[in-house]
């Protein structure tokens, strides 16, 4: 981070909260704080990564699970023994990305021996949020279907960290089968959204933020959860994660919680990647079902 964005960051956290600068403060810690110059570069190897991913070995692209134009999945087959199949849910503020974006996470997961399914959803303003999170659901029986019922590892980036957690509340008979979950820098109490730029599009109001929060909704029976965040991100997302892993473990649910050091918001998924990553290992360790975890 450069000293000029850190002196900006310092400038927003010594402000006093006042009802003028909270719509200040949430935007710096949701979006313009999360930007680096760095990641210029980091975009430009990852859609390197993307198109190479698309050649190695025959993934099944575009596979829809619903009727929505955007109920489609990338399926990536393990040549090795199969352990289980990740399920990966972009970021994206609910409103943007497309999962084409993301296929250069499957290559090396796909070498340890996973089924790798990178996932679309609908988005907003199209859908609100928790429409989205319906139609993703839909996912997880065809995943079944094509997976022979393999235990399934969700793993969610942002936005899509709050789909996969709220995929694995209410799964239903699929909840046997989710092996664990793996979220990365979600959003789990959507209200500080309220008042920043991406709300222009999700039209989200403090009674429908609040349903789509799982923070306020933890209940006993869900999968073991790993709930990672990288230490250069902004105070608001690490404390999302802290709060989120408090309430799913509060609920009776095994949860961890991981940061991840020199990581920023988008750097973080190298870690998926590296032979040495630390969410790679970790969704190496979630390849059995939650019941007999």
């Amino acid at each position: 981070m450069s000293g000029s964005r850190r002196r900006r960051g310092d400038e927003q956290a010594s402000r006093p909260v006042t009802q003028a600068t909270v719509g200040v403060s949430n935007q710096f810690e949701y979006i313009d704080g999360q930007l680096r110059p760095s990641q210029a570069a980091l975009f430009e190897h990852y859609a390197a990564a993307n198109e190479q991913a698309v050649h190695t070995g025959q993934p099944a692209l575009e596979l829809p699970y619903g009727p929505h134009a955007r109920q489609t999945l990338d399926l990536f087959r393990t040549a090795e023994r199969r352990r289980a199949v990740v399920a990966y849910f972009h970021a994206g503020y609910w409103q943007s990305r497309d999962k084409s974006g993301f296929r250069f996470l499957a290559p090396p997961l796909t070498a340890d021996g996973f089924d790798v399914a990178v996932i679309n959803y609908p988005l907003s303003p199209e859908q609100g949020v928790m429409e989205i999170v319906n139609a993703a659901a839909a996912a997880l029986p065809v995943l079944a279907e094509l997976t022979d019922n393999a235990p399934l590892i969700l793993v969610g980036h942002s936005a899509g960290a709050q789909i996969a957690v709220e995929l694995a509340m209410a799964a239903g008979s699929h909840a046997a089968a989710i092996a664990g979950i793996v979220s990365i820098s979600g959003v789990f109490d959507l209200e500080p959204l309220l008042d920043t730029t991406v709300n222009a599009k999700l039209g989200l109001d403090p009674a429908t933020a609040r349903a789509a929060s799982p923070v306020h909704r933890a209940a006993p029976g869900a999968p073991r959860t790993l709930f990672a965040v990288g230490a250069l991100e902004t105070r608001a997302f690490r404390d999302q994660t802290t709060r989120m892993a408090g309430a799913w473990a509060d609920a009776g649910n095994p949860a961890s919680q991981l940061t991840v050091p020199d990581a920023d918001h988008f750097s973080i998924l190298t870690e998926l990647c590296r032979e040495d990553g630390m969410l790679r290992a970790a969704i190496g360790d979630f390849d059995r079902p939650a019941s007999t975890s």
